[in-house]
């Protein structure tokens, strides 16, 4: 999975969870936190809620580290010089 492809992971995820916060009223890390805690019914909007919101989570977690390891080689590249980013080279990383 490319950083690009991860990016629009996210932003999906991201459109499925406001439109579950914006019918309940609440946003979802603390839905989750009442999610896990047991305080709320097994509904299958708070399952597929849970699930999103652990797939972003996820998907966040995995664009740290690809982005970490990207800005590495960035950084190797450019010795004591300034970071070029290629918005092609970004996309298909």
């Amino acid at each position: 999975m490319t950083l690009n492809e991860i990016i629009q992971d996210i932003h999906g995820l991201d459109a499925e969870l406001i439109k579950l916060e914006r019918c309940y009223g609440l946003l979802s890390a603390d839905f989750y936190h009442l999610y896990k805690a047991g305080e709320l019914e097994q509904s299958r909007d708070f399952i597929q809620w849970a699930g999103y919101y652990e797939a972003k989570l996820a998907r966040e977690a995995r664009y740290r580290q690809m982005m970490y390891d990207y800005l590495r080689e960035l950084r190797q590249r450019a010795g004591i010089g300034a970071l070029h980013l290629d918005p092609e080279t970004t996309a298909a990383a």
